[in-house]
């Protein structure tokens, strides 16, 4: 395949928002939002379509709760992601969410 075919993936140094007509890169908080942000969508979004399209008995009310609690809680990451230096209180909150989710699920090593 040429370059044509091949999608784009970004590097951590491209990794940019537009400011005021210029590219501006991310700052630390804002790509630990989106990284677990990605993360609890992704969980939440499997968890509630297992849940609704299985038949087995297995998979209850509970789980679906369950689903649309990390779905919710990583779009809330997501969408707080641009504006996390307005609200300093919610950021606070988020960078514990992200950390917790980030550190549980990829434990660095020893």
């Amino acid at each position: 395949m040429g370059e044509r075919g091949m999608a784009h993936v970004p590097r951590r140094d491209d990794a940019a928002v537009l400011v005021g007509g210029r590219a501006a890169p991310l700052d630390h908080v804002q790509s630990r939002f989106l990284h677990a942000g990605r993360i609890l969508v992704a969980g939440g979004w499997l968890v509630l379509t297992y849940t609704t399209v299985s038949n087995r008995a297995a998979a209850n009310a509970e789980h679906a709760l369950v689903g649309l609690a990390l779905l919710l809680l990583g779009v809330f990451l997501i969408v707080l992601s641009p504006v996390a230096g307005q609200f300093p209180g919610a950021a606070r909150v988020g960078v514990a969410v992200a950390d917790a989710v980030l550190f549980y699920l990829f434990a660095p090593g020893n």
